[in-house]
């Protein structure tokens, strides 16, 4: 027995609390992000709310209804639309990088569910393996489980049973 599953074992018996877990890709990723990267992420989690939608749509009516009465910034709203622009510019870089992040996230997901998938395969055919081996010492037929498996893993249905 090798020592992680020795560390595995307590009094004979699986020990939960050393059972490998799925990796936490939230926690990875935290520790990978710059400190630019972290606020870029929040700041593209915020604007891309519906409470910043709200308040954008509050601010420039708002700032309309000033504009229109008080001459302050009159009809085009240039100012208005230079303040929109020039947030809009800075957002976009803000984005990227945020999107950036989301695709590490993403490819970080993907590492730790094939890790996780690889680890329930390696489960199952070790399960496969010990009930094969119960069925040998029980004398039972066993002649047609290499075929059914087979189907299985060409994921099709085994003889008898109806696809899904």
């Amino acid at each position: 027995m090798t020592v992680a599953a020795d560390d595995m074992l307590l009094g004979g018996r699986i020990n939960p609390e050393r059972h490998p877990t799925v990796d936490n890709v939230n926690a990875m990723l935290t520790g990978r992000l710059s400190k630019t990267e972290t606020a870029c992420r929040r700041i593209a989690t915020w604007t891309g709310a519906p409470a910043a939608l709200l308040a954008a749509i509050v601010l420039q009516a708002i700032w309309i209804g000033i504009g229109l009465t008080t001459n302050w910034d009159p009809y085009p709203f240039v100012f208005l639309l230079t303040c929109s622009n020039v947030i809009q510019l800075i957002l976009i870089f803000v984005i990227a990088v945020a999107q950036r992040q989301a695709s590490l996230h993403d490819q970080l997901r993907a590492e730790a569910d094939h890790g996780a998938i690889s680890r329930l395969l390696y489960h199952q055919q070790a399960q496969e393996l010990l009930l094969m081996r119960l069925a040998c010492k029980l004398d039972i037929d066993t002649s047609d489980m290499p075929a059914i498996l087979a189907l299985l893993a060409r994921d099709e249905s085994p003889p008898g049973e109806a696809a899904d």
